[in-house]
């Protein structure tokens, strides 16, 4: 007659314990995880891959904000663009809040031999380097900037 409580008493404990490793493993996350800042990023990888024809090895992806992509700009002598949006676009009602038109971008750094002129849309054109730094817009990707250096400025962290 003592065995059938010791059972009970197993078989409670072990469904307690599936219980708890089941919520423990199925509740809400925080976000935070090793890969939660290259995740957001990961939808423009294939154009970046592009813009340098296959060439070089990924060095760096990141988000970034419009005065940390202008600063990366000024450093290497390019003097950012002021808009992104083409100046034919409709301008934005007076009673809505202005809000700032840099949209989510992510910066894209490829480690290769670019030779000046082979990737298109590069800022300056004309220089040549072993690093292409290539800023991207996430949602509706497409191409923000690109620029070209022997050196890349060292608050990136390469």
């Amino acid at each position: 007659m003592s065995i059938r409580p010791w059972r009970r008493c197993v078989a409670v404990f072990s469904l307690a314990v599936g219980l708890a490793l089941a919520v423990a493993c199925s509740g809400p996350r925080s976000g935070a995880s090793v890969t939660g800042g290259v995740s957001g990023c990961a939808a423009v990888l294939p154009l970046a891959r592009r813009a340098v024809h296959d060439e070089g090895t990924l060095t760096l992806v990141r988000h970034i904000s419009r005065a940390d992509a202008d600063t990366v700009s000024r450093k290497l002598g390019v003097t950012p663009t002021s808009s992104l949006r083409p100046p034919s676009a409709p301008s934005r009602p007076l009673h809505r809040p202005v809000q700032s038109s840099w949209p989510k971008a992510c910066l894209v750094v490829y480690h290769g031999n670019y030779p000046a002129g082979t990737i298109a849309g590069a800022s300056p054109p004309a220089v040549a380097g072993h690093y292409a730094l290539i800023v991207l817009r996430v949602r509706h990707p497409s191409i923000v900037r690109i620029l070209v250096t022997d050196t890349p400025p060292a608050s990136l962290k390469l």
